[in-house]
Protein backbone atom coordinates (compact mmCIF):
# COMPACT_ATOMS: atom_id res chain seq x y z
CA UNK A 1 0.00 0.00 0.00
CA UNK A 2 1.18 3.57 -0.53
CA UNK A 3 0.79 6.60 1.61
CA UNK A 4 -1.69 9.68 -0.07
CA UNK A 5 1.80 11.47 -0.68
CA UNK A 6 3.38 8.86 -2.61
CA UNK A 7 0.16 7.83 -4.73
CA UNK A 8 0.52 11.44 -5.58
CA UNK A 9 3.95 11.65 -6.45
CA UNK A 10 3.48 8.62 -8.78
CA UNK A 11 0.70 9.79 -10.29
CA UNK A 12 2.24 13.07 -11.10
CA UNK A 13 5.05 10.95 -12.21
CA UNK A 14 2.68 8.66 -14.82
CA UNK A 15 1.22 12.77 -16.01
CA UNK A 16 4.81 13.12 -17.00
CA UNK A 17 5.53 10.09 -18.51
CA UNK A 18 2.13 9.24 -20.49
CA UNK A 19 3.31 12.23 -23.11
CA UNK A 20 6.30 10.31 -23.85
CA UNK A 21 4.80 6.76 -24.81
CA UNK A 22 3.96 7.31 -28.24
CA UNK A 23 7.57 8.78 -28.61
CA UNK A 24 10.07 6.70 -26.46
CA UNK A 25 12.68 4.35 -27.37
CA UNK A 26 12.90 2.30 -25.47
CA UNK A 27 9.47 2.01 -24.22
CA UNK A 28 10.46 0.50 -20.83
CA UNK A 29 11.44 2.82 -18.40
CA UNK A 30 7.82 4.75 -19.68
CA UNK A 31 5.72 1.70 -18.98
CA UNK A 32 8.27 1.12 -15.62
CA UNK A 33 6.57 4.55 -14.49
CA UNK A 34 3.37 4.01 -15.67
CA UNK A 35 2.88 0.40 -14.42
CA UNK A 36 3.89 1.85 -10.92
CA UNK A 37 1.07 4.26 -10.88
CA UNK A 38 -1.01 1.94 -11.88
CA UNK A 39 -0.20 -0.80 -8.84
CA UNK A 40 -0.28 2.30 -6.49
CA UNK A 41 -4.04 3.39 -7.43
CA UNK A 42 -5.19 0.00 -7.39
CA UNK A 43 -3.59 -1.02 -3.84
CA UNK A 44 -5.32 2.10 -2.51
CA UNK A 45 -8.94 1.28 -3.58
CA UNK A 46 -11.19 0.56 -0.60
CA UNK A 47 -14.31 -0.59 0.34
CA UNK A 48 -15.70 2.96 1.24
CA UNK A 49 -16.22 4.42 -2.15
CA UNK A 50 -16.17 7.89 -3.02
CA UNK A 51 -14.61 10.32 -5.53
CA UNK A 52 -11.18 9.27 -4.91
CA UNK A 53 -12.29 5.63 -5.48
CA UNK A 54 -13.46 5.72 -8.35
CA UNK A 55 -10.53 8.53 -10.03
CA UNK A 56 -8.69 5.41 -8.77
CA UNK A 57 -10.58 3.05 -10.40
CA UNK A 58 -10.71 4.50 -13.63
CA UNK A 59 -7.15 5.54 -14.07
CA UNK A 60 -6.24 1.25 -13.27
CA UNK A 61 -8.35 0.17 -16.13
CA UNK A 62 -6.75 3.56 -18.47
CA UNK A 63 -3.50 2.34 -17.87
CA UNK A 64 -3.87 -1.18 -17.87
CA UNK A 65 -5.48 -0.36 -21.54
CA UNK A 66 -1.73 1.54 -22.39
CA UNK A 67 0.22 -1.49 -20.64
CA UNK A 68 -1.42 -4.27 -22.34
CA UNK A 69 -1.05 -3.56 -26.19
CA UNK A 70 -0.45 -1.37 -28.20
CA UNK A 71 -0.85 2.80 -27.05
CA UNK A 72 -2.73 4.31 -29.05
CA UNK A 73 -3.41 8.13 -29.22
CA UNK A 74 -6.97 7.45 -28.01
CA UNK A 75 -5.62 5.25 -25.21
CA UNK A 76 -2.87 7.58 -23.86
CA UNK A 77 -5.80 10.50 -24.26
CA UNK A 78 -8.31 8.86 -21.58
CA UNK A 79 -4.95 7.92 -19.67
CA UNK A 80 -4.08 11.79 -19.45
CA UNK A 81 -7.86 12.90 -18.35
CA UNK A 82 -7.49 10.20 -15.66
CA UNK A 83 -4.69 10.96 -14.53
CA UNK A 84 -5.25 14.18 -14.07
CA UNK A 85 -9.12 13.51 -12.23
CA UNK A 86 -6.60 11.58 -9.85
CA UNK A 87 -4.88 13.94 -9.24
CA UNK A 88 -7.16 16.25 -8.16
CA UNK A 89 -8.98 13.95 -6.43
CA UNK A 90 -5.34 13.16 -4.57
CA UNK A 91 -4.56 16.93 -3.86
CA UNK A 92 -8.49 17.22 -2.28
CA UNK A 93 -7.85 14.74 -0.18
CA UNK A 94 -7.68 15.48 3.66
CA UNK A 95 -4.14 12.99 3.95
CA UNK A 96 -2.13 15.04 1.47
Amino acid sequence: MFDINEELKAAKAAKAAIDFLLTATPKSAVLATVNKAKYAAILNLSSGGGALNEARSNVGIALSNVIHGMPTQEKIDKAKRTIEAWIRELEASPAA
